[in-house]
């Protein structure tokens, strides 16, 4: 058995190579990389996590390649959440160069030094639990309309007791009734009604007029013409304003910017990669960080 497994791993740099222009096999893949579940991938898909698995590095543990870490007689189980992240990323067609980059940046992200101090003191709070996410947002953002029900759903159903998220404005000087929006939310969080308002800017966000935003705070249950006059009136401009200047000293320059506590989320803001985002996250603070992170020299031979 040492002896196949040693010749797997001799054959690992061959199918990196062969994996940039040809599929590899499911024979092939599970002789070089035992440990990894790669079964429902297509060749070409098995191929770009084998060319990503003997790029990068273990973040933890097993201090070698992600390849050489999923060998046989390995036991290190880093290497199985690594390896379920770069099959995901494999899965939905990303191709071997960019999976490198995220999968290096994202561990990279949990160095201490990298973590920013994101407020959550002044914040309408959806959920509770060990692990925050503040999300910078702009009303009138495609993305962040499209990350909240995955934010919304890893809250309530997926990882809940276990996660609180944090929702911040970010409106865009280009996006003429993004603030208007975020003085309206604002206003209703002072109601108590911020997350009934929240959803329904965003599901309308190509329609922020006036009128549409007089028609939300009814659905919402809130006194339109009330809110419309106080916004107006620019009761809401600071607060608006003082979040989006956090964002800017954070370094924030789009929308969605999401931080796992403290930790700019890196991956695609969908509820797969933010579940596993926020369980690496408790197991960091179960772990009290890795105990071989993921070193900024990354790549193999580098």
């Amino acid at each position: 058995m040492r002896i196949v497994a040693a010749l797997a791993l001799a054959a690992l740099p061959a199918l990196a190579q062969q994996a940039s222009s040809n599929p590899v096999t499911l024979e092939q893949a599970r002789a070089a990389v035992p440990r990894a579940d790669l079964a429902g991938l297509t060749d070409a898909q098995r191929g770009v996590f084998v060319a990503v698995a003997t790029e990068v590095f273990n973040y933890a543990g097993c201090q070698d390649t992600l390849a050489k870490c999923l060998g046989a007689g390995q036991k290190d189980p880093h290497a199985l959440r690594m390896a379920a992240l770069v099959r995901q990323l494999a899965s939905e067609g990303f191709p071997a160069p960019p999976i490198i980059q995220a999968v290096e940046a994202y561990y990279a992200s949990f160095d201490p030094r990298q973590r920013a101090p994101a407020k959550t003191g002044d914040c309408p709070v959806l959920g509770k639990g060990a692990v925050t996410l503040v999300e910078f947002s702009d009303y009138q953002c495609p993305h962040c309309a499209a990350a909240l029900p995955a934010l919304e759903a890893l809250v309530t159903r997926a990882r809940k007791g276990q996660v609180r998220y944090c929702s911040k404005y970010f409106p865009f000087t280009q996006h003429p009734r993004a603030f208007i929006a975020a003085a309206c939310a604002e206003y209703a969080r002072g109601k108590g009604k911020f997350w009934q308002l929240n959803a329904l800017l965003f599901e309308h966000q190509e329609t922020l007029e006036d009128d549409n935003l007089k028609q939300y705070a009814r659905e919402a249950g809130l006194n339109a013409d009330e809110m419309l006059q106080q916004v107006y009136a620019g009761k809401f401009d600071a607060a608006v304003e003082k979040s989006r200047r956090e964002g800017l000293m954070l370094g924030v320059e789009s929308t969605p910017t999401i931080y796992v506590d403290g930790r700019r989320a890196v991956l695609p803001h969908t509820e797969w990669y933010l579940t596993f985002t926020v369980d690496d996250e408790l197991a960091w603070k179960k772990e009290k960080g890795w105990k071989f992170a993921a070193a900024p020299q990354g790549r193999a031979g580098r």
